[in-house]
């Protein structure tokens, strides 16, 4: 597998190279799958695809302190990236990996592996609802797809030293929640994992094979993100 260790200034323009690798490889198949590893270097929030802005954002404070949101085309909920968060990002060819033809499959097949691969001696990382990774219960990283005809592109989070406390300031408690949340608070629900960015990288890469040098997609098809999704302002106040 491509490995791509590239970060963008704005979480629009990250947003749309995600998107844009998966569109590159649903059209050229022989690119073959890719691992990159991103983050931010300032605070900003990620919606889902179908998420409602008025229910899972406190907007009014983002505008104030100039905390940028955008919303994915990947599905799942809101969550706040920035310092101490590490993101990834890998798109896989269903069609070579029939486990990955079903949502449930998928999801199983790519967090299970790296559940093992983040856990530490005494600090086990399990897999927790559809799409978290969790310690002793508390939220570690959350994911999220966006599904092609073949290729399946699945992005998450890894907290890894984040300020936690800006998840309440800047997000209200979620409408949807998995079980295991017991309607908790942010604060009480999440927690760092601890790891190095170096560790949190070398783990991803081993779980995925990563080891190719991998490229950005082109910037055609980044800017065709841009102008479909993610520079057109009624996407994002959309619902």
């Amino acid at each position: 597998m491509e490995y791509l260790h590239h970060s963008l200034p704005t979480l629009k323009a990250n947003l749309a190279l995600d998107e844009a690798l998966l569109l590159e490889r649903e059209e050229n198949p022989a690119r073959g799958n890719i691992l990159r590893v991103w983050k931010m270097d300032t605070l900003a929030v990620a919606m889902g695809s179908g998420g409602k802005i008025n229910e899972e954002v406190f907007y009014a404070v983002c505008r104030r302190e100039g905390v940028e949101v955008q919303r994915r085309s990947s599905g799942g909920g809101t969550v706040v990236v920035g310092p101490g968060c590490l993101l990834y990002t890998v798109v896989l060819d269903s069609e070579a990996d029939p486990t990955l033809g079903t949502i449930a499959g998928s999801y199983e097949r790519i967090l299970e592996p790296l559940a093992t691969g983040l856990s530490r001696p005494g600090r086990p990382v399990t897999r927790k609802g559809i799409s978290d990774l969790a310690v002793d219960e508390l939220k570690i990283s959350g994911s999220a797809q966006q599904r092609k005809r073949r290729f399946v592109l699945h992005h998450g989070t890894l907290l890894l030293a984040m300020d936690l406390s800006h998840l309440a300031r800047l997000l209200p408690q979620p409408p949807r929640q998995p079980d295991y949340r017991l309607d908790r608070d942010h604060g009480a629900f999440t927690t760092n994992l601890g790891l190095t960015e170096e560790e949190a990288v070398a783990a991803l890469r081993q779980v995925f094979d990563a080891n190719q040098p991998g490229s950005p997609a082109p910037e055609p098809l980044v800017q065709r993100s841009l102008n479909e999704r993610f520079d057109d302002p009624t996407w994002l106040i959309r619902r």
